[in-house]
């Protein structure tokens, strides 16, 4: 059995060095500005400031200044991010239009929330979509999402072990893949059908990946092309 586990972690370990977009649960409390506050009063603040719009869709947008560039260069240099964020981020590219001047990819970002209740445990992750409009000296971004992906776990005789800030379960235990719409989810709904804490927790950190989304992309624009000539 120890065998089989330290197996299984190196396998993971390839896996997680292959994605370049890590989300560390320190990183996601300093970006969700919580603070002290609880998850579900969290939740409720960034419900009241960002509904959800006609397509119930919670949507996050700013405007990336970028003086003296022109749209062509921005373009290229999103475009090469994405491709730079994981091994299979090309086929995720969506939209890619350097005429119109937009591009769409929809990233996959694993467990951003993780709780137990009781028997059971469950680990959101989020496809948020993102889109990228493009003029000469400016970048309109804009992430939307629609529903949580989540695992649900059941215990049983299985052995549930650590890595970094993943988990992972090694066993017979019940596995349920679920789709929460955010419609249907606290606080974007009076009746949730779906956990209370857990929802809010999730929409906390949805607004945390954005912001750091937000400062590798003005990262990202900011790194100085190299002189193939040094």
């Amino acid at each position: 059995m120890r065998k089989v586990i330290f197996i299984l972690c190196l396998f993971l370990t390839n896996i997680i060095s292959a994605n370049a977009q890590t989300f560390s649960m320190a990183e996601l409390d300093i970006y969700s500005g919580k603070g002290k506050k609880k998850d579900v009063t969290m939740a409720a603040e960034i419900a009241r400031d960002n509904p959800l719009n006609s397509q119930y869709e919670f949507v996050k947008a700013c405007i990336i200044e970028c003086p003296g560039h022109p749209k062509i260069e921005l373009y290229n240099k999103i475009y090469q991010w994405i491709l730079g964020m994981s091994s299979n981020s090309q086929s995720a590219i969506q939209v890619a239009d350097t005429i119109a001047g937009i591009i769409q990819t929809r990233l996959y970002i694993s467990q951003i929330a993780k709780r137990t209740m009781g028997d059971n445990h469950y680990f959101v992750s989020i496809r948020p979509l993102l889109t990228f409009d493009f003029k000469d000296g400016k970048i309109r971004f804009t992430y939307s999402l629609e529903s949580y992906h989540v695992l649900k776990k059941t215990d049983d005789s299985g052995v549930g072990f650590m890595m970094g800030n993943m988990f992972f379960y090694s066993g017979e235990g019940d596995k349920d893949n679920q789709v929460w719409p955010l419609i249907s989810c606290y606080p974007f709904t009076k009746n949730p059908s779906f956990p209370k804490v857990t929802s809010s927790r999730a929409l906390v950190n949805t607004v945390a990946t954005y912001n750091i989304l937000k400062d590798r992309i003005t990262s990202a624009l900011n790194t100085k092309k190299r002189d193939d000539n040094w």
